[in-house]
């Protein structure tokens, strides 16, 4: 019965994991998150930011949360005037959805999530950008969390209908490599690239094997 025994202690010890990671996130990260959160909307104010920056947090499920830095709803400046048997106004567009997202999930992990400003007439083509995912509670550090900000408050940027004429070469080699980065996408190129090594180690061990039997059959 020593599979039993391994097997039970395998999973005493991460049970035990867990929930120190949960209880990790409720007393220490889950209040870091937020106050840094807090502090950059708070400055976003007094520095006249252009957009009104919030923090909010959901954790009214047990042990699943989410701690967001949304950035409001912006008018575009497009209005459609509406002139139908059915309905007459006008109709102002406006872009949304704006946001970084720390999210804690029931397996313990936390991921840092950034979706970009969408309108009717201008959005970009991704949904959204995954900038880490399963972290460990322990490693969200003061650092990683500036350093997602700080990348957030480019994405709000280049995202929105207003940064559109404020984009560099640079920015826009940004954004391709944050996209690029996206854990999503890292998967797709180590598959590419696994894909092309295993094409390229066929056509090279064929020929190596041309080459060998040649040899073997070469007449003396």
């Amino acid at each position: 019965m020593n599979f039993f025994k391994k097997e039970s202690a395998k999973l005493k010890s991460s049970s035990f994991e867990l929930n120190r990671r949960r209880l990790n996130w409720k007393l220490v990260t889950q209040n870091k998150i937020r106050s840094k959160f807090q502090e950059i909307a708070e400055f976003s104010r007094k520095t006249e930011y252009p957009f009104r920056l919030f923090c909010q947090v959901h954790d009214k499920t047990t042990n699943e949360a989410t701690v967001q830095l949304s950035s409001g709803a912006n008018k575009t400046g497009v209005v459609e005037i509406i002139n139908t048997p059915e309905k007459k106004g006008v109709s102002c567009k406006a872009e949304r959805g704006s946001a970084l997202v720390a999210s804690f999930g029931s397996t313990g992990s936390v991921a840092f999530i950034i979706y970009p400003y969408k309108s009717e007439r201008y959005s970009r083509g991704e949904e959204d950008i995954i900038l880490h995912i399963a972290l460990n509670p322990d490693n969200v550090s003061d650092k990683l969390i500036d350093k997602c900000i700080s990348k957030y408050l480019f994405y709000n940027r280049y995202s929105s209908i207003y940064g559109v004429y404020s984009n560099s070469l640079m920015d826009i080699i940004k954004i391709n490599w944050m996209i690029l980065t996206d854990v999503r996408n890292r998967k797709k190129l180590l598959q590419s690239f696994w894909t092309l090594f295993v094409e390229w180690s066929k056509i090279i061990g064929a020929g190596i094997a041309g080459y060998i039997v040649a040899v073997i059959t070469q007449n003396p």
